[in-house]
């Protein structure tokens, strides 16, 4: 019976709003379109936090299945969630890696998603940390799975507005700790070029009065070049620890959880 059920979606994308125009919401649309309807909308950035992207997926299925203890959506759930989100996840990473790849043979900078949320109707939210080339969680279905398993057996409290993995304070401390580290290397590299530099020796002016008279850009060019469009700051490549999950009700608290622990922190 499970076999010919199968959820629906749609993806949102919320932007940041200073890379929102119609050819972004044109490409996005066209570059997903065999994966699922996508809606493209566009928010202000929030006071002290990085910019980001953020990539939703409204599923919806118009039968009970999140509930574990309702033999009926349990076995609903098994036979169809799992294998489904697999291969949604996988769909949507190809989309993201095939739709960059065409960016760059434009010479774009990619276009990132800093986070997935996945929406199960009124059941649940789960924000997940994308990697820095936004490629997934290898284990975002176990994270998912995990996640179920701990709300239905109360664990995580009520009136939960999002559960994210990682929290967002863990996600800063592991980035500054990867911007230092990137940081540091950057300056040894710098100062190793400096050395080899002082060690040349002095090349005559000669040289430089030989040296053709480059010429002068036309004015269109100029003006093209000149214009400088927002651009998202890069971020050193790390692997996320997923380890220590945001709580976050509906209030507006938040309480950090240790996953491997099966407690809050």
């Amino acid at each position: 019976m499970t076999a010919f059920i199968r959820p629906s979606l749609i993806l949102r994308m919320d932007l940041d709003e200073r890379l929102f125009n119609d050819e972004c919401v044109s490409d996005i649309k066209r570059s997903y379109s065999y994966v699922a309807p996508s809606l493209v909308q566009a928010h202000k950035p929030a006071d002290g936090q990085r910019p980001e992207n953020v990539m939703r997926f409204m599923i919806k299925l118009h039968r009970a299945y999140w509930d574990s203890s309702d033999e009926a959506a349990q076995q609903l759930w098994e036979g169809v969630m799992p294998k489904w989100l697999h291969n949604m996840f996988s769909k949507v990473s190809n989309t993201i890696t095939a739709a960059n790849n065409v960016r760059a043979e434009n010479g774009q900078p990619a276009f990132p998603y800093h986070w997935l949320e996945l929406e199960f109707g009124d059941d649940a939210l789960i924000a997940m940390k994308t990697g820095s080339d936004s490629s997934l969680p290898a284990d975002a279905v176990d994270m998912v799975e995990r996640v179920r398993e701990l709300m239905n057996a109360g664990a995580l409290g009520q009136d939960i507005a999002c559960v994210r993995i990682p929290s967002r304070a863990s996600y800063e401390a592991q980035l500054a700790v990867a911007e230092q580290a990137q940081a540091e290397a950057a300056a040894a590299e710098q100062g190793e070029t400096a050395g080899q530099t002082a060690e040349q020796p002095q090349i005559a002016e000669l040289a430089d009065a030989a040296e053709p008279v480059a010429a002068e850009p036309a004015a269109g060019a100029a003006d093209q070049s000149a214009e400088s469009a927002f651009a998202m700051p890069e971020l050193p490549a790390f692997d996320v620890d997923y380890g220590t999950w945001g709580i976050e009700y509906a209030d507006g608290t938040v309480r950090e959880f240790d996953a491997s622990a099966g407690a809050f922190a």
